[in-house]
């Protein structure tokens, strides 16, 4: 009949003593340290993947360079074989160039 009439707060359940506010500074120094330690390792992250597009980038760029010439060589010899092509269609037909 005693456990009836005994408040809420008089079990056996731990009490909530009252602390210095160490612990508390102590959690929110340590979350702010964890925070800190995971935006610097996100950014290592991106930076290192930035990298890695720039590089690929670079290579592109080597590669449309490339391209490019060979492209011009192939746009002269059609030219040359066009001319000589235009050449001997005149020289058939009697017409001066």
């Amino acid at each position: 009949m005693s456990q009836i009439n005994t408040p809420p707060h008089a079990t056996n359940a731990p009490t909530n003593a009252p602390t210095n506010g160490k612990a508390r500074w102590a959690g929110i120094g340590l979350t702010a340290l964890i925070g800190v330690l995971a935006l610097t390792v996100q950014w290592g992250v991106v930076t290192t993947k930035l990298d890695q597009v720039g590089r690929q980038l670079d290579s592109l760029a080597v590669e449309i360079r490339s391209l490019r010439s060979d492209i011009y060589s192939i746009e002269r010899r059609v030219s040359y074989l066009e001319g000589r092509l235009n050449g001997r269609s005149h020289s058939q037909t009697g017409d001066t160039p």
